[in-house]
């Protein structure tokens, strides 16, 4: 079987495919923990502080009892939908709209350490464990804001080789935030870093009394590994995410076209070292 990559512009198309998600068939649901708040926040987020155009994704962020899960709505949304068409006989399924960050992240309300999926294109979820820090804010007494309604105080921190503002509520003292981020005497409603390559901001807050879940998916092909094995992933996929591709289907790069805007076919050779300005967002 032959893949056919049919590319309008290759530079444009690689730079959105690094980060596009498929959905997966959802084989299990384990509930872990009640969720007692919500937070819906929306992420703007670029690959690297040069890119033009920020990908966008809406988080949702649940404090349970016992432990805190972000995750991405829109990969929950079309993981779930393509489960309810495959469970009506559907031959075929919906596929993930945009470009969500594909990263999940369950982790205790209070413990050093995480458990995060991420979601390669193309490729596993892989699971791992990383450590949540013991962040040290510098608070900016001077500085208010209004989001949501709420007033809010400024804060900042250095964290991973970044240094991150953020804006939080006392008047919803929970010390919470996305990612790891956590800490302060509030809610964090809002989070950039400096070079404004990852901006989360919130849109809605609320009680509730729902499960925390836990997802497992039919024909998965899941890697558990460490954190530096994901960066170590993660550095190969972007510099080079045609090479990657044909490394994953078994390195036979005659399984793969790949066409440019004249119709015409690319060299793989060519293709394989076109690469992504990339900058994670912990800096090690």
């Amino acid at each position: 079987m032959k893949y056919l990559l049919c590319l309008l512009f290759v530079s444009l198309w690689i730079t959105g495919a690094a980060q596009e998600s498929h959905s997966r068939i959802i084989d299990k649901a384990t509930p872990v923990d009640t969720a007692r708040y919500k937070v819906t926040y929306s992420l703007k987020y670029k690959l690297h502080p040069d890119q033009r155009d920020a990908f966008n994704d809406t988080r949702i962020v649940q404090i349970g009892k016992h432990s805190i899960k972000d995750y991405s709505d829109i990969i929950n949304h079309f993981d779930s939908l393509a489960t309810e068409q495959i469970r009506r006989g559907a031959e075929s399924y919906s596929n993930v709209s945009g470009n969500p960050w594909p990263l999940e992240i369950i982790r205790p309300l209070r413990g050093l350490k995480a458990d995060l999926k991420y979601r390669l294109s193309l490729s596993a979820f892989f699971i791992y464990s990383d450590s949540v820090p013991s962040l040290e804010w510098r608070f900016c007494d001077e500085a208010t804001d209004s989001i949501m309604g709420y007033d809010c105080r400024k804060a900042t921190v250095e964290f991973a080789g970044r240094n991150y503002t953020a804006w939080f509520t006392p008047e919803i003292p929970l010390p919470f935030g996305p990612y790891k981020f956590g800490g302060l005497p509030g809610l964090i409603l809002k989070l950039e870093d400096a070079e404004q390559q990852f901006v989360w901001e919130a849109k809605g807050f609320e009680r509730t009394n729902t499960p925390i879940m836990e997802y497992t998916y039919r024909d998965g092909n899941d890697k558990r590994c460490t954190a530096a094995d994901v960066e170590k992933t993660l550095a190969r996929y972007f510099k080079s995410p045609v090479g990657f591709m044909i490394s994953e289907l078994g390195g036979d790069s005659n399984r793969i076209h790949i066409v440019g805007k004249d119709g015409k076919r690319m060299n793989n050779a060519d293709a394989s070292q076109m690469s992504i300005p990339y900058k994670p967002l912990e800096i090690k």
